[in-house]
């Protein structure tokens, strides 16, 4: 759980840092399936979920604080502000490869904060986050196996100038609190070359307004 803590850590800093935001896409269509240069496969919510991390010797963040990952992240489709109870809302969490490498085992991660500065999750009972699956015609839960919205949920790879895009939506339920909120979209994966975990992300601000009020 702390290491786990400690990735969720990394990933907002790494996708509010200045030199992300500008390499990522500024705008893609929603519900676009996984090109054919990638791949996303299904998992079942867990805490440990990145075993594939296991071989890596840290963050690469942790131990250069200028390192900058291969891959770029962007969130886009979401409305600036969110009415509790409106029902779902659809976005698309988008991973480029720009490089000449094929990337392997980025592992997949989001979630939805109930403040914009750090990260807290919604517990499932406020807010629900789920991805769509286009080989399996299936929406999934993202959730972690303590009832809070945000966790591992499926994993892909890139090819060389490939991209993926994956539909998802958030329903922010009747009873969640009003005020500032933070979706997070981030890709985990082992950097060969400098032999630690690199991390891909991007995040984007939301205001969560009373139930009945007009929002876009």
């Amino acid at each position: 759980m702390k290491f786990r803590r400690a990735l969720i850590t990394v990933a907002t800093t790494a996708a509010i840092a200045p030199a992300a935001l500008l390499t990522a896409p500024s705008a893609f269509a929603a519900s676009v399936a996984p090109s054919a240069n990638a791949n996303i496969v299904p998992s079942a919510p867990s805490a440990a979920h990145p075993a594939a991390t296991s071989s890596a010797s840290g963050l690469c963040m942790t131990g250069n604080p200028k390192y900058k990952p291969v891959l770029h992240t962007a969130i886009s489709g979401l409305p600036n502000k969110v009415a509790a109870g409106s029902g779902w809302h659809d976005f698309t969490l988008t991973i480029d490869n720009p490089s000449q490498t094929k990337v392997s085992n980025v592992h997949l991660f989001a979630g939805v904060s109930s403040t914009d500065v750090g990260f807290k999750a919604f517990p499932t009972s406020q807010v629900s986050l789920q991805a769509y699956f286009p080989k399996t015609k299936r929406w999934e839960d993202v959730t972690d196996t303590a009832g809070h919205t945000d966790g591992y949920f499926g994993w892909g790879w890139l090819n060389p100038h490939g991209h993926i895009n994956v539909p998802m939506r958030i329903n922010v339920k009747k009873n969640a609190p009003i005020g500032k909120g933070m979706a997070l979209g981030a890709g985990f994966y082992v950097d060969a070359t400098h032999k630690c975990t690199a991390i891909t992300a991007a995040t984007y601000k939301i205001q969560i307004a009373a139930p009945g009020r007009h929002t876009r």
